[in-house]
C-alpha cells in the first residue's frame, strides 16, 4: 500500500469542532477503504506567503492541517472530491510518499532490546 501525505489549507477562524470533523471525515474514507492513519498533524493558523483569492474573498491566513496515510489510490478520488466540495477548503495537495516498510516482529524486537540490554560479562567471569 502506498503512503500518501494530505496537506490542507483551510480558511481562518473556523471553530475546533468543524475542524476536527472535517479531519475525521478524511480519516473515516480511509479507513472505510482498508487504510491506515499513520499521523495527523495540525499546525494552526498560519500567515500565508501570498495571499489566496476566492470570488469576493481574500485570505492571507489559513489553517493548516496534514494527514499521512496508506491506502489505496482508488481512495483519493473519493477525499479529492470531498475537498472541493467542502467551502472551507482554500487549497490542499496530496503526495506519494515512500511505500511503507513492514513492521518488524515485535517477538524479535524484544530480543533484541532484551540483548542490548544484558551487558556482556568478559571471559574471565565466564569460567570461574
Amino acid at each position: 500500500m502506498p503512503l500518501y501525505e494530505l496537506f490542507c489549507l483551510a480558511k481562518p477562524g473556523l471553530g475546533k469542532p468543524h475542524l476536527a470533523s472535517m479531519i475525521s471525515s478524511i480519516g473515516k474514507k480511509v479507513l472505510a477503504s482498508g487504510g491506515v492513519l499513520t499521523d495527523v498533524k495540525s499546525h494552526g493558523e498560519q500567515a500565508l506567503a501570498y495571499d489566496i483569492r476566492r470570488p469576493g474573498e481574500r485570505y492571507s491566513q489559513a489553517h493548516i492541517w496534514q494527514v499521512t496515510f496508506a491506502s489505496t489510490p482508488e481512495v483519493l478520488k473519493d477525499i479529492d472530491h470531498s475537498l472541493r466540495v467542502d467551502e472551507t477548503v482554500l487549497r490542499w495537495i496530496v503526495q506519494k510518499r515512500e511505500y511503507l516498510d513492514r513492521l518488524p516482529n515485535t517477538h524479535r524486537v524484544a530480543k533484541m532490546a532484551h540483548l542490548a540490554a544484558v551487558p556482556e560479562q568478559p571471559a574471565d567471569a565466564q569460567q570461574t
